[in-house]
């Protein structure tokens, strides 16, 4: 084998390791969070200036380019192998981390200046090497299940090669001393050095390897959670083009993927929020804030849907936004289920009607149209009459089916604006909104007393019942909803001391005891 010279040898090792730090340092610039580059890269940077300390040789003094420059090569491996722990989730290693450079430092002085031997000097820095590589192949071959395994793999082959390789040497120096030092042109410092040249840039592609295994490993991972994710998910531009849509957002719109991408999400809008709404949307994510909220957008086929979703900006490294990326979940049936209990808590269960609650909030909302178009508000208070005797001859349910038919008949009687409520057992409410004339309230009221007193169909038979009804109005009467239903009562009670199945219009000068505003 061709001897080379030694000086060029160490210069181009310095310049392999130089170069590798280099690359290592940048390795660990791009991560977003640790993983132990930052420690490879300052262990091939002691390598790096290791080699060039040992390269001044003659030139350096001996404890510089003997002494600090082998302990700074078994500082570089052991942070290596640092940085190999972190990156597979392992607990530092003590002995490694804070013992090792230290004792190969007093062991390499003592052996340079105390009692100088050349060949115990390589055994120490053999076994540190030995001890170092195997320690680093055995953590990265533990884990057999880790995604990034192959690279792992080929990490781990480069560390041992090098292990097996200064284990031979450290063998050989034992067995067989050396009886020149390592600047002496010879063929095994030329197989040293290219050997060690080899490892090195070996080290490095392999780590880098390493990282990017691992890189595209969790990037598999969050894109097939992204694709197979239940949710739906747009990423758009930072103007608001859609970059991307996993299946369940196309599945959801009905549109393809492909007419999605490109298309701003307006694509997607059914006019419930406006315009203010979406400034303050992009306001919000402009300003690298998350904005979450609901949505009601409308399908391919015009189907109208609901949405909860939140868009959050993605950031780079320096802080710039490049796209955003909003995760939205169908609230469809939970908004249906929602208006429901809605219903259901303001509505009657048997006719279906407003509840006390429901009318009083009509009332209220009557009165202020009234104020603001000088018009007028009417109230109806209605009490069946002989629905007492229904219940008792017939059943409670052949009440109900008086009651539901009788909810039909009012509604008949009165306009879609107006309200008709069940707010007792057989009490019902009948809100007349907008009205110019007393003349329109009394002809609704003889609408419904005709209504109520035909007869009703029980199974074969027929059965009959009245009405008795108190009218207040407002601003007549009063325009405090309370006293309104006061008076309203108080008349229909009169009416049916008058006889019943009638209707009466309040008397203003009725005292109840509520003042009037």
């Amino acid at each position: 084998m061709l001897e080379l010279d030694t000086r060029t040898l160490l210069v181009v090792t310095a310049l392999v390791s130089m170069i590798s730090a280099l690359a290592l340092i940048a390795l660990w610039r791009a991560q977003l969070k640790g993983n132990g580059s930052g420690f490879w890269a300052a262990g091939m940077s002691c390598i790096s200036i290791a080699s060039i300390l040992i390269s001044g040789r003659g030139s350096l003094p001996d404890f510089i380019s003997l002494v600090i420059a082998n302990s700074l090569y078994v500082a570089g491996f052991s942070l290596f192998l640092r940085g190999i722990c972190i990156f597979t989730g392992r607990s530092p290693l003590f002995f490694f981390d804070y013992i090792l450079t230290s004792l190969c430092f007093l062991l390499f002085y003592y052996f340079q200046y105390v009692e100088q031997d050349v060949n115990v000097r390589i055994i120490i820095i053999s076994i540190a090497f030995t001890l170092t590589c195997f320690m680093i192949a055995s953590i990265l071959l533990r884990d057999k299940h880790a995604p990034w395994r192959p690279a792992g793999i080929a990490v781990a082959s480069v560390f041992t090669l090098f292990g097996v390789f200064h284990g031979m040497r450290g063998a050989i120096a034992l067995l067989s001393p050396f009886q020149h030092n390592f600047l002496h042109e010879s063929i095994s410092s030329t197989l040293v050095f290219l050997v060690g040249i080899f490892i090195l840039a070996g080290i490095t592609i392999t780590l880098i390897l390493l990282v990017y295994s691992n890189l595209e490993s969790r990037f598999r991972i969050i894109s097939l959670a992204v694709e197979q994710s239940a949710s739906s998910i747009i990423i758009t531009d930072t103007k608001g083009t859609i970059d991307y849509v996993n299946p369940a957002s196309a599945k959801k719109t009905g549109y393809l993927e492909e007419e999605l991408i490109g298309e701003n999400p307006r694509i997607l809008r059914s006019g419930s929020k406006t315009t203010e709404e979406y400034a303050n949307i992009w306001a919000t994510i402009s300003n690298g804030n998350t904005w979450r909220g609901e949505f009601q957008n409308r399908k391919k086929n015009g189907q109208l849907y609901w949405e909860i979703a939140s868009i959050t900006p993605v950031k780079q490294r320096n802080g710039e936004i490049s796209h955003y990326v909003a995760v939205k979940e169908d609230i469809t049936a939970l908004k249906e289920a929602e208006k429901q209990i809605l219903h259901l808590a303001n509505h009657d269960l048997v006719t279906g009607l407003p509840t006390r609650r429901l009318a009083m909030e009509r009332l209220i909302s009557a009165i202020s149209i009234a104020k603001r178009n000088k018009t007028k508000t009417a109230l109806m208070f209605i009490d069946l009459d002989g629905f007492k005797a229904i219940n008792d001859n017939y059943g409670h349910h052949a009440g109900d089916e008086i009651l539901k038919e009788t909810a039909v008949r009012l509604c008949t009687c009165v306009r879609e604006v107006d309200t008709v409520a069940r707010v007792g057992g057989d009490e019902f409410w009948v809100i007349l909104m907008d009205i110019s004339t007393q003349g329109s309230i009394t002809k609704v009221a003889e609408k419904i007393l005709d209504e109520l007193t035909r007869p009703y169909k029980l199974k074969k038979e027929q059965v009959s019942i009245g009405a008795s009804i108190g009218i207040s109005i407002s601003p007549d009467q009063s325009n405090n909803p309370e006293t309104l239903i006061e008076l309203a009562d108080h008349t229909m009670y009169q009416v049916k001391q008058q006889g019943k199945n009638n209707y009466k219009l309040a008397d203003s000068t009725t005292h109840l005891g509520i003042p009037s505003p």
